[in-house]
């Protein structure tokens, strides 16, 4: 793309712009690499690039003194939305089957036959699905490019400082913690999969401000109520599309299945305890003060603490 020329001048000065330039390279070879073929791996880098683009133009919306980077930015994360959502599905399905297959493998189970029977059906739907993506970010694929380079020809004419977020990645991710948290003071299986959503959203945010191997504290806490309550969730999903794909027979696996469900529901609410315990006095002790709202976790007497 030709903005690439033009961003090098500014990447050794300016760290986090170049994390963003190489975050969005790679979901550039990725959205090329679905379209072609639509491989787990990029379906995964596809799906992950643009929710980091995602939480880091959103921050930039909100928060950036550059009046000319709104529009621009704007334009981007319409197009970043859909393509995400296009590749949801697909990439949903490629965690299951590989979730089963782990599983079985570990049980050495007699289920292995109906657990067969299902990842068939997994990789029917999978390629059903990922021929749809295909089409729909192939139509995308040249309005999103545009609305990239726009952004990021508008990225280079503003000067550093006229594009730094004036609070730290992680004070902005601990309040959109922090909110999320009050919106949601009691967590269940209703509720849980909303509150990773947001958890998620804060996760990229706070890791837009390091490197990878340097992930602050925040970032790390984050990203472990993340995949514990995700865990949960690829279970009560795989669980739903045993029922959906044999119905009444295959009553052992189902059975199963459902027993995973609380175990993964437990230990999610115990990770999100401990971390949201964390987070919570992280905020305090930045603001000198209690957050917002009382916080309990889980319908089964789980209170965190506050």
């Amino acid at each position: 793309m030709a903005y690439k020329c033009a961003i090098t001048k500014q990447q050794d000065t300016s760290q986090p712009r170049a994390r963003f330039i190489a975050t969005a390279e790679a979901f550039d070879a990725a959205v090329k690499q679905c379209v072609e073929n639509a491989a787990p791996e990029a379906v995964h880098v596809l799906r992950t690039g643009s929710r980091r683009l995602q939480a880091t133009l959103e921050a930039m919306v909100r928060e950036d003194t550059a009046v000319s980077l709104q529009q621009p930015a704007k334009g981007w994360l319409r197009q970043l939305k859909q393509v995400r959502r296009a590749a949801g599905t697909v990439r949903d399905l490629d965690v299951h089957r590989k979730l089963l297959e782990h599983w079985i493998a570990s049980e050495n189970s007699p289920l292995e036959r109906q657990a067969g029977m299902l990842d068939a059906w997994l990789k029917a739907r999978r390629k059903h699905l990922a021929s749809d993506m295909q089409k729909k970010i192939g139509k995308r694929q040249q309005e999103l490019e545009h609305r990239q380079a726009a952004f990021l020809a508008a990225l280079d004419s503003v000067p550093l400082d006229g594009v730094r977020v004036p609070r730290s990645a992680d004070e902005v991710a601990l309040e959109q913690f922090v909110r999320a948290a009050d919106a949601m003071p009691s967590l269940d299986a209703e509720n849980l999969h909303d509150f990773r959503k947001a958890t998620k959203k804060a996760r990229y945010v706070a890791e837009s401000g390091s490197a990878e191997q340097e992930y602050s504290s925040v970032a790390k806490a984050l990203k472990r109520v993340q995949d514990a309550i995700g865990d949960w969730h690829d279970w009560v999903c795989l669980s739903e599309e045993a029922g959906a794909a044999l119905g009444k027979g295959a009553t052992e696996l189902t059975a199963s299945l459902e027993r995973e469900v609380e175990r993964h529901f437990a230990a999610a609410l115990r990770t999100t305890q401990t971390m949201r315990g964390r987070l919570l006095g992280e905020w305090m002790a930045g603001h000198g003060k209690r957050p917002p709202a009382s916080v309990t976790v889980g319908d089964r007497g789980l209170a965190s603490g506050f």
